[in-house]
């Protein structure tokens, strides 16, 4: 069986070499990377919701990112159980989200990003000059991760642990986008008015569809700040919500898998393109640049692409 043309079989494969590999190759640094992947792919899969499947656009993702660490990070330094700790992050966030969404997403277009932006940049403000955030210095020493007494300490240990979080992240959302939630939301992406015809709450959706998405960039927050054990005001910048963008229209803008694979690629690439120095933004836009033009649909499209031309 060719695995390009069988859709359901490929991502399994994919997953089952992802568990098997660290216990193959025992290799650290493959490890750590795919921690940072799958770390960003949850944040991606969110914002493929809200940009990919309700058509519209945030430049911000990267300060709810942040403020979920942040959040996280504090409290469980100040005695409180891990699991609590994400929990309310996540939570809090989620509000934030909401309230902001409430105000933001009465605009469209250009000024929906210059909202999302105008946001971040607050958000990031104010943590960088809160004292109980460690101000520019950052939030220092993050316990790891911590259930009922156990410990995660090692890499591969945090490697499964991010991983099952991403899987989990995945079937959550593709429930929603297989609901009616999920076809409101993709009216709104085809047509605003015609959805608004329909009888669909537009606005609503849209709030709804914006919470969601940064409830899973908070996750991800918590997820990195207790592996990395730091985090700081430029995590909340928006270069990092840019490459967050850039992540969702490399792997594809309207799927779940362009997601884990836009998040994949962006994340080993970074990694190499650091010798290029200042000059790594050029990397990635003329990577974008090509995806663009012989791969619009993303790079979760190659498979097609190839099948096309192997049939030919």
């Amino acid at each position: 069986m060719n695995l390009l043309t069988d859709k359901r079989l490929f991502p399994g494969i994919v997953l089952l070499m992802l568990i098997v590999l660290p216990l193959i190759l025992d290799n650290p640094f493959l490890n750590h990377m795919v921690i940072r992947a799958a770390t960003f792919s949850i944040v991606i899969m969110g914002l493929t919701l809200f940009i990919g499947y309700t058509g519209q656009i945030s430049l911000g993702h990267a300060a709810f990112f942040g403020l979920g660490a942040y959040l996280s990070g504090m409290m469980v330094k100040a005695g409180m159980p891990y699991p609590a700790a994400m929990l309310i992050a996540i939570m809090g966030v989620s509000l934030l989200g909401y309230i902001v969404g409430l105000i933001v997403l009465r605009t469209s277009g250009d000024y929906l990003a210059l909202a999302s932006i105008a946001v971040a940049v607050i958000i990031q403000v104010i943590i960088k000059n809160a004292g109980i955030t460690g101000g520019p210095s950052g939030l220092t020493a993050v316990p790891p991760p911590s259930f009922f007494g156990w410990e995660i300490l090692s890499d591969l240990a945090y490697y499964y642990y991010v991983l099952f979080a991403m899987v989990i992240g995945f079937f959550i959302l593709k429930h929603i986008i297989e609901s009616r939630t999920g076809d409101a939301l993709q009216a709104i992406a085809n047509n605003e008015l015609a959805a608004q015809s329909l009888g669909i709450p537009v606005f609503r959706y849209k709030v709804l569809s914006f919470t969601v998405s940064t409830a899973f960039a908070a996750l991800a927050g918590v997820l990195f700040v207790h592996y990395d054990g730091f985090i700081d005001p430029d995590r909340l910048g928006i270069d990092v919500s840019v490459l967050f963008l850039i992540m969702v229209f490399i792997g594809g803008i309207g799927s779940l898998y362009g997601s884990i694979i836009g998040a994949f690629s962006l994340t080993f690439l970074s990694e190499y393109a650091q010798e290029f120095g200042q000059y790594n933004i050029l990397v990635y836009g003329s990577l974008l640049a090509i995806i663009i033009l012989f791969l619009p649909k993303g790079l979760v499209d190659l498979p097609h692409k190839l099948r096309l031309r192997i049939s030919k």
